[in-house]
C-alpha cells in the first residue's frame, strides 16, 4: 500500500510530485525555488517501489491461500466429525430441556400425554425385535415373516458410504464459496464447545467431567418426574423430543436418539446407562476439541516451514527486480551445500517422510489408540498391543503404552513405513469366541446353544449389535471333539478394548454355564504318561 501511495504521489517528473504547494509563493521551500533532484523519476527508485509492490502482492496471495487450504484442510478432516457430534448435543440440548419444561409442569400439578401411542408401540415392538439397523416396526404377517427370514439367511451387510460431495455436479467456483462458508460454519462451530455450557443452559455447567455427570443425573432425575411409579425412564419420555410440527413422532430422529441412548428391549433405561450416554458425548467433545487444537499447533509449524522457504525465494526475487544478481553467491555456497547434503541427506529423506505422513495420511489424532506393527505382520485378532497418542508435531508423535503406562517418542519418519492400526478409526468391532463340543453330542443341542448366545446378546443392545457367525472352525476326530466359532459384533470401536473383553468374558461365562446344564461340555480325554526305570516323564 505505501509504495502504491508512492507511485500514486511521489513518482515522475510532474510539478504535484515535485513540489506538493507549487502554486504558492510564500514558502520557498514547498515550490520550484527548492530543487526537486532526479531521485523521483531514477531507476533505483523504480525498482524499488516495484520490489515493494510486489512482496505486497505475493505476501498477501500467500496469506490468502495458505489460511484457506489449512482452513479447509482441518475443516474437511474434522467437519463430518463435527457434525455428527454437534447432532448429538442438540439432542441431549432438547432433552435437558424437555426435563426443565416436565419439571414446570409438575410443579403446576400438570402432565405431557403422550405422543401418538399408536406409533410408540410400534417403536416398542421395534425395540424388542430389531437391532440398529432395524427400520420401522411392521405389522406381523406372513410375508413380513418371509421377509425377515430371507434378510437373516442372507447375513448382515452395509451400505458403503457415498458422501453428498460425490453426488454434486458443481462448478469449481461453487466449490469454493462452499469450502468459505464450511470454514466459518466450522470455526463458529467450534467456538461453542468452549462455552461452559456446552449442552445448554438448561443442562447445566460441563467444564469438567464430574460436572457433567452431575448435570445429567439432575436432567434424569427431572425426566422421572413424568412417570414417578417407574423405577427407571420409560423411553416414551424422551420421545417428546422427536416430535415435528404435525406432532407426530420423526423416525429419523427417533433412531438417532435410540442410536444415542440405548435403551433395553422393554424400552426403559436406567440412570447409569442415561449418564453412560452423556459422558461418551462429553468425551467425544473434549477429544476432538484437543485434536482440532493440535490440528492448529501443526498447522502453525507448517506455516513456519512455509514461510521459510517463501521469503528466501522471495528475497531473490526482490534482490533481482533491484539488479543485485543474488546468484553468483548463491553458487559460491554450492561447494558447501553439496558436502552438507552427504552429511544430512538421509535424515532430510525421513524428515520429509515424516512431515508427509503427519500433514498428509494424517493416520492418528490425540487420544486415539493405535498399534504399531510391521506391515507384513499377523493382526491380533483379540487386539493388537496399543499406544495411546498424547502429542503430535510435525517431527515427533508422543504416545504411551495402553498396558504399563510408558511414554515414549517417536520419529515421525520412523513410523512412515509402518503399519498403524487405529483402534479409534476401527467401528463395530469383531469379537471372536470359540467353544468345544465333543463328537457324541446331538446336533439340535448345538443349536439350542446358539439360540441362547443369541439371545443373550439380543438382551443386551448397549453391548452388541448382533451375532454375526456361528459356524464350524475344525473337527479332531482323534481327540473327540468339534470346534466352532462364534462371530460377534460389539457397539463399541476396538479404542474402548476395556469394555469389549468385559462383555467378550460375560458371553463366555454365559456360554459355560449354558453348556453344563445342556450336558454338552467338552471334557478332554487323559493323556498317557509314560515313565522310564530312572522315574523320570518322558
Amino acid at each position: 500500500l505505501w509504495a502504491i501511495i508512492d507511485f500514486i504521489v511521489l513518482y515522475g517528473r510532474s510539478e504535484w510530485t515535485n513540489h506538493w504547494l507549487f502554486w504558492q509563493q510564500a514558502i520557498d521551500l514547498c515550490n520550484a525555488n527548492n530543487p526537486a533532484g532526479d531521485v523521483l523519476d531514477s531507476s533505483a527508485y523504480t525498482r524499488l517501489l516495484s520490489a515493494a509492490i510486489t512482496a505486497g502482492v505475493l505476501t498477501g496471495l500467500k496469506r490468502l491461500w495458505l489460511s484457506s487450504y489449512l482452513g479447509t484442510r482441518t475443516c474437511d478432516h474434522y467437519g463430518s466429525k463435527l457434525e455428527d457430534l454437534m447432532r448429538e448435543m442438540v439432542l441431549i440440548s432438547e432433552i435437558s430441556n424437555l426435563s426443565k419444561e416436565i419439571r414446570s409442569l409438575q410443579r403446576a400439578g400438570m402432565k405431557r400425554s403422550n405422543p401418538n401411542p399408536a406409533r410408540l408401540q410400534q417403536w416398542n415392538m421395534s425395540l424388542a425385535s430389531a437391532s440398529e439397523e432395524s427400520t420401522v416396526a411392521q405389522d406381523f404377517d406372513l410375508h413380513a415373516t418371509t421377509k425377515l427370514q430371507l434378510t437373516h439367511m442372507l447375513g448382515e451387510w452395509e451400505e458403503p458410504d457415498i458422501p453428498p460431495s460425490a453426488r454434486k455436479n458443481d462448478t469449481p467456483w461453487n466449490d469454493a464459496q462452499g469450502s468459505v462458508n464450511d470454514v466459518l460454519q466450522f470455526r463458529q462451530a467450534v467456538s461453542l464447545l468452549d462455552t461452559p455450557c456446552p449442552f445448554s443452559l438448561a443442562f447445566g455447567k460441563c467444564s469438567t467431567r464430574e460436572e457433567c455427570v452431575e448435570s445429567a443425573q439432575t436432567v434424569y432425575e427431572r425426566l422421572m418426574l413424568q412417570t414417578p411409579d417407574e423405577d427407571l425412564l420409560p423411553f416414551e419420555t424422551m420421545s417428546f423430543v422427536a416430535l415435528d410440527e404435525n406432532h407426530s413422532i420423526d423416525d429419523a430422529k427417533m433412531k438417532r436418539l435410540i442410536r444415542l441412548f440405548r435403551p433395553d428391549r422393554t424400552g426403559k433405561l436406567s440412570k447409569l446407562d442415561f449418564v453412560k450416554s452423556v459422558d461418551s458425548v462429553y468425551k467425544k467433545f473434549r477429544m476432538l476439541r484437543a485434536s482440532i487444537y493440535n490440528s492448529s499447533q501443526i498447522d502453525e509449524a507448517f506455516e513456519r516451514l512455509i514461510n521459510t522457504v517463501y521469503y528466501f525465494l522471495l528475497w531473490m526475487l526482490i534482490l533481482s527486480i533491484l539488479d543485485l544478481n543474488p546468484w553468483p553467491f548463491i553458487a559460491s555456497l554450492t561447494r558447501v551445500l553439496v558436502s552438507f547434503a552427504f552429511c544430512f541427506g538421509s535424515a532430510a529423506s525421513k524428515y520429509f517422510e515424516g512431515l508427509l505422513l503427519i500433514f498428509v495420511r494424517r493416520p492418528y489424532d490425540i487420544g486415539d489408540k493405535i498399534a504399531i506393527s510391521p506391515v507384513d505382520d499377523v493382526s491380533n485378532p483379540d487386539g493388537s498391543s496399543a499406544w495411546f497418542v498424547e502429542g503430535v508435531s510435525l517431527f515427533t508423535t508422543t504416545a504411551r503404552y495402553a498396558t504399563t503406562n510408558e511414554v515414549a517418542t517417536f520419529s515421525n519418519g520412523s513410523l512412515a513405513n509402518s503399519r498403524i492400526i487405529n483402534a479409534a478409526r476401527s467401528p463395530k468391532a469383531q469379537v471372536y469366541v470359540y467353544f468345544k463340543f465333543g463328537l457324541d453330542v446331538p446336533h439340535e443341542k448345538v443349536l439350542l446353544f446358539r439360540d441362547s448366545l443369541e439371545s443373550f446378546v439380543k438382551a443386551r443392545p448397549r453391548e452388541w449389535i448382533a451375532m454375526s457367525a456361528f459356524r464350524t472352525k475344525s473337527v479332531e476326530a482323534d481327540l473327540g471333539y468339534v470346534e466352532y466359532s462364534v462371530v460377534l459384533v460389539h457397539r463399541e470401536k476396538w479404542q474402548s478394548l476395556p469394555a469389549i473383553l468385559d462383555s467378550k468374558a460375560d458371553i463366555q461365562s454365559f456360554a459355560v454355564e449354558v453348556s453344563r446344564r445342556l450336558g454338552i461340555r467338552y471334557v478332554a480325554p487323559p493323556m498317557g504318561v509314560m515313565l522310564d526305570n530312572c522315574g523320570r516323564r518322558s
